[in-house]
Parts: C-alpha cells; structure tokens; sequence
C-alpha cells in the first residue's frame, strides 16, 4: 500500500478488506458527472482528476481539483446526492479501493479514524473550493497560474529539479484549473 494512504488514514488496511479493489489505466473515466451515484473511492495509488462539465455547454469544463493516493472520492452520495456532481479522470494508471454505501454504512462505526478522515478531507476540500472561488473573483489570471504552479509543486508527482522542482502539466489543463483559455495560460507561462 501506498505510504501516503496509511499516512492519512490510520487503520486503512483493515478498512480496505471491505472493499473492492480495481485498477484503471491513465487518462480511464472512473465516472461521469450526472451518473447515479452508489460507490465510495479510496485512492491507494496514482492520481486523479476531478472536472466538473458547464451543463449549458458540456464542452466547457473545469479542472477542481487533484486528488491523490489516501483521498476519497465519491462521498457525496454519503450524504443524499444521487447522483455525481463531477467527473473523475485518472490522470496516472490507479489503483482504488471501492464500496458501496450500503456497505460502508455498515461497518462505518468499526472505523471512526476512516470516519474522521473522510470528513476532514471533506472540510480540506470545502477550504480549498472557497479559496478557488475567491481567487476567480479577486485574483488576475497571471496570480492564479501563479498560485496554481505553486500548489501543483506540493503534489506527490512532482519531481525535484536542479532548478526547483518539475511538475506535468499542458497549457490546457492549467487553463482548466484556473478558468482561463489554453491560449491564455500559454502567455501566461512566457511572461513567468
């Protein structure tokens, strides 16, 4: 198991006997946005994408966030969503721990540190989406790319450079994060 996973949630291997292990390929849809919701998701390893479609032009979309090995996703339906509110893209090849919500209401009281994990990530990612919120309305494209290539250091895959550190990332997708055209980051990126 990934060391990140136990790291971030005490208890994971017991918890991960309830659950159905599955792995998907780089650039998988895991789910879509729209589709009913009945599965939670633990990463144990690679990375993911959460994108979020505009539902007046599904051909606009966002990137949310990264979530990486020891995250959940899938939660909401925890909490009465019925269906996904976004999609999930492996951005690696994954590794996930899946179950259902059936089931994890069942055992959820045997594993109160899987508990109070879920629902500090749930806060962390809260925090996160307020802060991405206030950098649209308050922030320049150039503070939140910025910002972004920052955060993206912090990442489990990015790598220490002799320079400072490298990240993978295409001008397109940094558009995505931070709600600017592909063309836009590009400039963006010369001027830094």
């Amino acid at each position: 198991m990934n060391y990140l996973v136990s790291k971030r949630i005490p208890n994971a291997e017991a918890f991960l006997v309830h659950c159905e292990r599955l792995s998907m390929k780089s650039r998988s849809v895991v789910f879509r946005q729209g589709e009913p919701s009945e599965d939670l998701y633990l990463i144990l390893d690679g990375s993911v994408s959460v994108i979020v479609d505009d539902i007046e032009d599904p051909e606009q979309e966002m990137v949310v966030s990264y979530l990486n090995p020891g995250e959940f996703f899938g939660e909401m339906g925890l909490f009465g969503e019925e269906h996904r509110t976004a999609n999930l893209v492996t951005r690696t090849p994954c590794e996930f721990g899946r179950i259902s919500y059936q089931d994890f209401h069942a055992i959820r009281q045997q594993f109160p540190d899987v508990l109070y994990a879920l629902t500090t990530q749930i806060g962390q990612r809260l925090k996160n989406t307020t802060r991405k919120l206030a950098d649209l309305t308050f922030i320049d494209v150039y503070g939140r790319i910025h910002r972004s290539l920052i955060q993206l250091t912090t990442l489990p895959e990015a790598m220490t450079h002799p320079d400072g550190m490298q990240i993978r990332v295409t001008r397109q997708e940094l558009g995505k994060l931070v709600g600017c055209s592909r063309e836009m980051a590009g400039r963006v990126l010369k001027m830094l």
